[in-house]
């Protein structure tokens, strides 16, 4: 296993760390097999959220009594100190521990929840209090798009920030990754896979891997799973590797910045998912996709169907992209 570490926070954390978005549905015993399994392959960060609901219990009953043995990031929602100082109480009782490693704020939308986070009553207030009270060891950031976490790491405030990133967008390139090694803010990948859509599996994780980012957030929730995921760390990629895999991504890169943006949505024809097809369309062509995605991508070029080529998602795009043809190249 591959460590590194996570910026300023000086931790040294595995290269591959443990999602948990869709840990519940999972039983208690495949919880208990898959993060026992995951601390053993030599993985030793695990990340959560509140916001998930029993997945912080889940996780706590398979692996609690190692807590010497892995980090903790788990998050709240909340943009309010005292939601704030709730979720994190409620994550030292369930997690049995006296210390979070990293606690996060998570789902940063725009300029405005940023703002929330910072207001007088708001959600720092509980997170530096329970950092200065020794009950977290860092504040991190996490979201969707880009240029609200930017914004956010801008002031200083955040010691990582967790964003995705993968072979299919790639866009974290262009001002939140820079910003983040500006500020040696630790940076964590999800999605390195699309929710399973993107294969190969080894190209796609040693992309992020061979990346400037630290860590690659991957649901790993079987053995299989983690000893397919882990496997992907060795050896030490190279800059030569990482240039050749970029060179890739950017050549059937559209230009969209998928869920960092959203600006041409909603589509007036119902739920057309332009972002999706916009980031995959030229990758499915390239590299195909898990069967997982092809059951998705069905369902995206069903609703793709009902364009009428009105224009607005063009008119709406800040990037001046021309998104129609690649609606009508996918159905």
């Amino acid at each position: 296993m591959r460590y590194r570490v996570l910026g300023r926070t000086g931790l040294r954390v595995s290269a591959i760390a443990c999602g948990s978005n869709s840990l519940k549905a999972y039983s208690q015993e495949q919880a208990n097999i898959a993060y026992n399994h995951a601390i053993d392959k030599g993985v030793n960060l695990i990340l959560t959220s509140a916001a998930y609901g029993s997945v912080e219990s889940m996780i706590s009953e398979a692996v609690s009594h190692r807590r010497d043995d892995f980090y903790i990031a788990t998050t709240t929602d909340h943009r309010s100190a005292e939601g704030a100082w709730r979720d994190i109480e409620n994550s030292l009782r369930v997690f049995k521990t006296g210390y979070i490693d990293v606690y996060q704020v998570g789902g940063i939308r725009d300029q405005e929840g940023v703002d929330k986070v910072f207001a007088s009553g708001g959600a720092m207030e509980a997170l530096t209090k329970a950092r200065r009270e020794g009950k977290v060891g860092y504040i991190g950031v996490t979201g969707h798009h880009f240029k609200a976490l930017n914004n956010a790491l801008k002031t200083g405030c955040f010691d990582t920030v967790l964003f995705f990133f993968n072979m299919a967008r790639i866009h974290a390139l262009d001002e939140l990754i820079p910003t983040a090694k500006e500020l040696n803010a630790g940076t964590l990948a999800m999605q390195p896979l699309s929710h399973g859509w993107l294969k190969p599996v080894d190209k796609a994780l040693r992309f992020v891997l061979s990346s400037p980012v630290n860590v690659i957030v991957s649901g790993m929730y079987t053995p299989s799973m983690i000893d397919e995921n882990t496997t992907v760390t060795e050896p030490e990629p190279t800059e030569e590797e990482w240039r050749s895999l970029l060179r890739e991504a950017s050549a059937i890169d559209t230009g969209c910045r998928g869920g960092g943006c959203h600006s041409c949505l909603p589509c007036p024809r119902g739920n057309i998912d332009i972002p999706a097809i916009m980031n995959l369309i030229n990758y499915k062509a390239k590299y195909g996709l898990q069967p997982i995605g092809d059951a998705g991508w069905q369902s995206i070029v069903e609703n793709a169907g009902k364009c009428n080529e009105c224009g607005l998602c063009e008119r709406r795009c800040p990037y001046g992209l021309s998104i129609i043809p690649e609606i009508r190249r996918s159905i």
